[in-house]
Formats: structure tokens, C-alpha cells, sequence
């Protein structure tokens, strides 16, 4: 019941989502345990057996026979009205057939399809409140524990640890708003296996990721002694380095769910996390995963951080380095994948450098006098009917409603209104985003996002009525440095976000222009490039050897006799 009071705030379309996103992050979070355990090992796995007289059930058809015995407890209102061996058919299925065919190296594709099949039937049976539930639901657990506790292929084990966490005593109710309540019994077992060091990796993210899942929906009914032990594996693992056999971005993956759970169990007023994650999020040996991540699970702390962070502008500088960083990685990696310019067979024409180049927007308008008729050969409009005459002709040099076109324009900030071949005007749309734009664009966002949400408590930079993580931290005095250094950061967001940027020159030439504004943030000095039409202004230096211009004064008195304007 305390879960249930404590989470009454759900609702039913959160649910649906919540379910859809369970099964595919449950079936890929599988996938990559069973790559990260390293399945083609050379050690010997065992393979699960049953009595020898019970061998008859390994043949298709008399398999099928346990399944539908298995189905009739699924759909019972009453066990007395379905077939007495029915109980005693679903059990030996459950706790000796499955296991026996899920540690079968032959039925490794099959496991997770298995497994999953296995939940949805006694997910169903417990929404309908089948008399056959219970049943199910016990046996089911007793044979995922026997496979996940047993030296088995890692991928059955793996999935049966993501059956065991996914195991509820009181199933997800969307009419009444009440989330799931994990069986309690998964719990120790996920423990166990998480906190045996001698596991191999994947059975240990496995049951890491279980844990996570179990407290998001079961702390309010773990005991005391839970909690604790609890507090300290994630401690130990936050504070932990990747040891040799681990890549450090899947220690870093891992040390997420450590300040996800952390954050579940910690008092109110308790500061230790805080300054974890503020640790964390500034030290330069930490990899940007949880690094940025550990930045905006910040800004979700309000109470127990006053006065905690004494530097604030060190922590903003080390943020800024995170951007920065960010934005340098996605130009170099544009640079690496543009290929080369192929080099020109001949030399351009002089005369083309005294051509004024066409602006975009008289290019607009040539193609618009060009759509509706008006090129050469009076074609169109002016062409079948004449020229109309008098004010109408006064209108020409007005081309396509140039005057309308430049005050939408301006109002919108869309550009030029595009015309339709019968006179009727077009909405004007958004420049297409090509895909490389796209992705990049939602990366650099993320580590804003994150960054801002750690600093204020919002992904967009606003600060509320009570300040929320970093600014939840310093003095009242030191708030003013987080509010500037927000203020700047969102004139980087807004310049990455501008509607203009329809391709990949404009996107590299936007996060150039964001270089420096960072990097001062950052304390790293950059070096602009300079804009050509500022080169074009600047007076010209004299090269080496040749006199420096002469002022006014001094050039009338340069050379005796000789006019100045000679």
C-alpha cells in the first residue's frame, strides 16, 4: 500500500508509455549484458537436466501438452473447473521444461522470445485476476532463480535476471493509476549476484540494472538493513575505478545507475550525494557519460546543498570545458568525414571578381518572374492579356510583391513568401534539416540540456521560485555568477537552434562562431576566424619594405613644391 500512496500521481497514458519503453529496454539492456559477459569464452557451462523418466517431454508434442495446461491456469475464474492435472503440468513446465530448454546452446536464439512470451501470459493472468495467477507467478520465479543462480550460458542467465526484476506481486493498474510492485523474493537474488565480485561482468550488469528497476517501484517496502547495504555497493560504486577487464564508458554506464538508486534512497535534507555529483561532474578524469549525467541529476536536489559549493565559477568553468569539448568533438568529426576539394583544372576568370554576386534574395526574385511568365518573350500573363495600363504598369517595379515579400519577411523570419503559378501566396516552410544536421544538432543540445538543468534544475535555463541544484548550492551573494553564466549559455542555445541552419556549412560555421564564446567560459583560448567582409573593410597594412601611409599633415610637407594632389 505504500507504494501505491506514493506514486498515486500516475497516469494512464504515462503507463502505456512507461511499458512500451520497459520491453524494448529490457530486451536491448539483455543484448548488451550478453555482449558485455563475453559469451565464446573458453569456459564450460552447464545444461540444465530433468529426471530421466520425465525425458518424454522433450519431444514437440508432448511440449505442447505442458503449454496448454500451462494456458488453462492463465484464463481459470475457477481451478475446480479445469483439468486436475493442470496445477502439477504448469509447474513441471515452469520450473524444470523451460529451464531445461533456455540452457540449451541450440535454443540460444529462442531465450529471450521464451522468456518473454512466459511474462506476457502471467501479466495477463494477474490483470484478470485469473485463479491460476498465483500459481503461475510462483513458479515462474522458482525457474528463473534456478537458471540465473546456475553456472549457465550467460544469455540464459542474463535474461532470466531481467525476468526475476521484472517479476510484480500486484501487476501495473492504468485505470487506477497505480504502478507496479515488484515480487519482493527477486530482490535478494539480484543482490547476491550483483555484489559476488567473481561474476563475470554481464551477470553483474544484469542484476545492477534489475536492482535499479526493483527500488524505482519497491523502495517504500524495503527494510532498513536493504537500504544500507544497498547505499553502500552504490557508494562503493560511484567512487569506484573501471577495473582492467571493464572499458571505462561501460563503468561510467553502470555508475549511472549507482546515482539513480542513490538518489531514490537518500534523506531529504541529506548533502553527501550533492556533493558527489558536483565532484563528479568537474573532474576532468570522469568520461562526459557520467560526468553530464551526474551535472543534471543535480538539478534535481534542492534542499540540503546551501552553501555547500564555494567556487561556483570553477564549477561553471568545468561545465563550459564539457560544452566546448562537445562542440570540438562534432567539428573534427565533420573535418575527418568531408572529403577533400577536388582541385581545379583551371584557373577562374578574372572578371568574375568584379561581378556584384547575386544575393538570395534577388535570386528568389528571378526565379519567381521566371515561374509566373514575366522572362523574355512576354510570355504569360503579360502576354495574353496586354499590359494593363496606367497605375497596373506603375506596379512593375514593384516585381512580385517585393514590398510584401521584405515586410513578411521581417515579421516572420522566414525569408521570402514563396509564390504559387496562379498568383496565390504559399506558406512559407522551414528549411529542410538534413539528417547529419539532425543528430548533431540533438547531441550538442543533450550536453546543454544537462548542463543547465544542473545548474538551475531546468532543461531550459529557467529558474524557479526555489533554486534547484547548483544555484540551490551557493550563496545567495554567488547566484548572480550562475544566473550570468546561464544567460550566456542560452545565447549559445538559441544560436545553435536557429532555423537557418538548413545544412552542413551553416551548422559547422555556427558551432565555429560558438567556439569562442565558450571557450572564454572555459578558460581556453581560441583563435576566431575572421569574418571576409571585416578583411575587406580593414585598411590595408603595407607589405615589408614599403612606407607606412602618411598622415595629412605630414604628406603636405612631404616633398617641397610638389601639389599634394599630384
Amino acid at each position: 500500500m505504500a507504494a501505491t500512496r506514493s506514486h498515486s500521481d500516475w497516469n494512464a497514458s504515462a503507463h502505456r508509455s512507461w511499458a512500451f519503453r520497459l520491453w524494448w529496454m529490457m530486451a536491448l539492456t539483455a543484448a548488451a549484458w550478453c555482449l558485455l559477459a563475453g559469451i565464446a569464452s573458453a569456459q564450460k557451462y552447464d545444461t540444465y537436466e530433468f529426471d530421466k523418466k520425465y525425458e518424454v517431454f522433450k519431444e514437440p508434442k508432448k511440449a505442447a501438452e505442458l503449454e496448454r495446461a500451462t494456458s488453462q491456469l492463465k484464463t481459470a475464474r475457477d481451478l475446480d473447473k479445469i483439468d486436475k492435472s493442470a496445477p502439477n503440468y504448469a509447474k513441471f513446465y515452469l520450473t524444470e521444461y523451460i529451464p531445461w530448454k533456455l540452457t540449451q546452446k541450440e535454443n540460444l536464439a529462442e531465450v529471450s522470445s521464451t522468456i518473454e512470451d512466459l511474462l506476457k501470459d502471467l501479466d495477463g493472468a494477474q490483470r484478470m485476476s485469473s485463479a491460476g495467477a498465483r500459481t503461475l507467478l510462483i513458479n515462474t520465479f522458482f525457474g528463473m532463480q534456478r537458471i540465473a543462480e546456475g553456472n549457465y550460458i550467460p544469455a540464459a542467465r542474463i535474461n532470466a535476471i531481467n525476468a526475476l526484476a521484472r517479476l510484480n506481486a500486484t501487476p501495473l493498474d492504468i485505470a487506477n493509476g497505480r504502478p507496479p510492485l515488484p515480487l519482493k523474493q527477486s530482490y535478494p537474488i539480484l543482490f547476491k549476484l550483483y555484489a559476488n565480485e567473481k561474476e563475470n561482468d554481464g551477470v553483474r550488469a544484469a542484476a545492477l540494472h534489475g536492482i535499479h528497476h526493483y527500488t524505482q517501484f519497491a523502495f517504500p517496502v524495503m527494510t532498513a538493513e536493504e537500504k544500507k547495504a544497498l547505499v553502500d555497493e552504490m557508494n562503493k560504486l560511484l567512487a569506484a575505478e573501471p577495473p582492467q577487464s571493464r572499458d571505462p564508458e561501460a563503468h561510467a554506464y553502470l555508475q549511472r545507475f549507482a546515482v539513480d538508486i542513490l538518489n531514490i534512497l537518500r534523506a531529504p535534507n541529506d548533502e553527501s550525494l550533492g556533493t558527489q555529483l558536483i565532484s563528479i561532474s568537474t573532474s576532468e578524469t570522469h568520461p562526459d557519460l557520467i560526468a553530464l549525467y551526474s551535472a543534471s541529476k543535480l538539478g534535481g536536489i534542492n534542499s540540503g546543498l546551501q552553501g555547500k559549493v564555494k567556487d561556483p565559477a570553477e564549477v561553471t568553468k568545468q561545465w563550459s570545458l564539457r560544452a566546448f569539448n562537445a562542440i570540438e568533438s562534432e567539428l573534427a568529426r565533420f573535418a575527418a568525414q568531408t572529403p577533400p576539394k577536388k582541385a581545379m583544372q583551371q584557373p577562374p576568370n578574372p572578371i568574375t571578381f568584379l561581378q556584384k554576386s547575386e544575393t538570395a534574395k534577388e535570386r528568389a526574385k528571378r526565379q519567381r518572374a521566371a515561374s509566373s511568365g514575366r522572362g523574355a518573350g512576354g510570355s504569360g500573363m503579360d502576354a495574353e492579356y496586354g499590359s494593363m495600363g496606367g497605375e497596373y504598369d506603375s506596379m512593375e517595379g514593384m516585381g512580385s510583391m517585393d514590398m510584401m515579400d521584405s515586410s513578411y519577411g521581417e515579421m516572420s523570419g522566414y525569408g521570402d513568401m514563396e509564390m504559387m503559378g496562379s498568383g496565390m501566396m504559399m506558406m512559407p516552410q522551414i528549411p529542410p534539416q538534413p539528417p547529419e544536421v539532425n543528430l548533431s544538432r540533438r547531441k550538442v543540445s543533450l550536453v546543454l540540456q544537462q548542463l543547465l538543468r544542473g545548474a538551475t534544475g531546468s532543461p531550459k535555463g529557467k529558474i524557479g521560485e526555489k533554486p534547484s541544484g547548483l544555484m540551490a548550492g551557493v550563496d545567495q551573494a554567488d547566484q548572480a555568477v550562475i544566473q550570468e553564466w546561464v544567460a550566456t549559455m542560452l545565447e549559445v542555445v538559441a544560436a545553435l537552434n536557429e532555423e537557418s541552419l538548413s545544412d552542413l556549412e551553416k551548422w559547422t560555421d555556427a558551432l565555429e562562431s560558438q567556439r569562442p564564446i565558450l571557450g572564454a567560459l572555459a578558460g581556453v583560448e581560441v583563435t576566431a576566424i575572421e569574418d571576409p567582409d571585416e578583411i575587406e573593410d580593414r585598411p590595408l597594412l603595407p607589405f615589408p619594405g614599403m612606407a607606412a601611409p602618411m598622415e595629412p599633415a605630414a604628406e603636405a610637407n612631404a616633398l617641397p613644391g610638389l601639389p599634394v594632389a599630384q
